[in-house]
């Protein structure tokens, strides 16, 4: 459920003004800057609702990584590619399906 779960993140998130925390427009500034703290404040609000909105099981791969931006681009990285996933079982169960028969073995490789 990759995807409805990122539209409602994304949904909360553009409605709070945060997307550049997310996307990574919002860099993170130098410790020592006077922007520092407001910008760890908002990161970490960031992060705690991408946090909270997933299942536990999937929370603790992510818990420990240190900008929204990164949790983002993790997730996405992991779950994103749901056409591939699709594309990859529909292929391996063909494959699993498939025998030489009566195929020379010309024929059965490129069916392979």
């Amino acid at each position: 459920n990759f995807l409805q779960w990122s539209q409602s993140v994304l949904l909360v998130i553009r409605g709070r003004g945060k997307m550049g925390y997310i996307t990574g427009k919002v860099q993170q500034p130098d410790v020592n800057d006077p922007i520092y703290e407001n910008w760890e404040l908002n990161n970490s609000i960031v992060m705690a609702w991408l946090i909270n909105s997933m299942e536990s099981h999937i929370r603790r791969t992510y818990l420990f990584l240190r900008t929204a931006n990164a949790i983002w681009d993790a997730v996405n990285k992991n779950y994103s590619d749901l056409e591939n996933a699709s594309q990859v079982f529909e292929i391996k169960n063909k494959l699993k399906d498939l025998r030489q028969g009566r195929m020379d073995i010309t024929e059965y490789f490129n069916e392979l």
